[in-house]
Parts: structure tokens; C-alpha cells; sequence
């Protein structure tokens, strides 16, 4: 099976206090009829309790099947200039996800993923 993303960079931001990996799509993935290229995804997620079961991996596994291709997704809210997309309950694997993610600043090809977790 080929390579579907490739870690790009991985780093400390000490402004947010968390982990943060960046990582390239090896496949045509488009969100909202753009070409996206990378996406970022955060440890805010593990610091929650409960949650440490919650992998990079399983992430990237639900943008690669259930996010890709995805044209007609309204932002839920804004932060500042920021549209700000909540996908409550993505049936994964016979479970549901809630994803909290929005472009990169100053990017339109760039997802960030702040927050995943399993709801009941």
C-alpha cells in the first residue's frame, strides 16, 4: 500500500504549549473544491483526559476517507477572521468523531486540526 501522507515537520510551539505536526498529502485531497497540501494536526487533543487513545494516525484516517472530496461544509463558527469547521458525529471504524479544524491563516490549502474526540 503507497504512502499517504509524509511527516513534514514536527515541532514545540511554546507560544501554545502543545505538539505540533505538520504533514503532506501524497494523494489528490481536496476540502471546499481546493487542493489541499498540508495539514496540521495538534496534541490539544491527548492532554484532555480520556482521550489518550486519540493517534495522529487515526486522524489523518478519518480527513483521508470521510473529509476528502468534501465540497459543501459551512464553517460553524468564526474566531476573528478565521472560519472555524466543527464535523460532529463522522462515522468511523463503528464509532463517531467530532472534528474541530480551519485553514492555516493566510492559507488556503493548509488544514489545522485542533481538536478530534469520540462521541457517544
Amino acid at each position: 500500500m503507497p504512502e499517504l501522507f509524509r511527516l513534514d515537520n514536527k515541532e514545540f510551539s511554546k507560544i501554545d504549549n502543545e505538539w505540533q505536526w505538520t504533514y503532506l498529502f501524497l494523494f489528490n485531497f481536496t476540502f471546499k473544491r481546493r487542493i489541499i497540501e498540508k495539514i496540521t494536526i495538534t496534541d490539544h487533543t491527548w492532554k484532555k483526559k480520556g482521550r489518550e487513545w486519540m493517534t495522529r494516525e487515526l486522524i489523518l484516517d478519518i480527513f483521508k476517507e470521510k473529509i476528502n472530496g468534501m465540497k459543501r461544509m459551512r464553517p460553524d463558527k468564526k474566531c476573528g477572521n478565521r472560519d472555524i469547521y466543527v464535523r460532529q458525529r463522522i462515522s468511523f471504524d463503528d464509532k463517531k468523531y467530532k472534528l474541530v479544524f480551519w485553514f492555516k491563516d493566510g492559507t488556503n490549502n493548509h488544514l489545522w486540526v485542533r481538536n478530534c474526540h469520540q462521541q457517544d
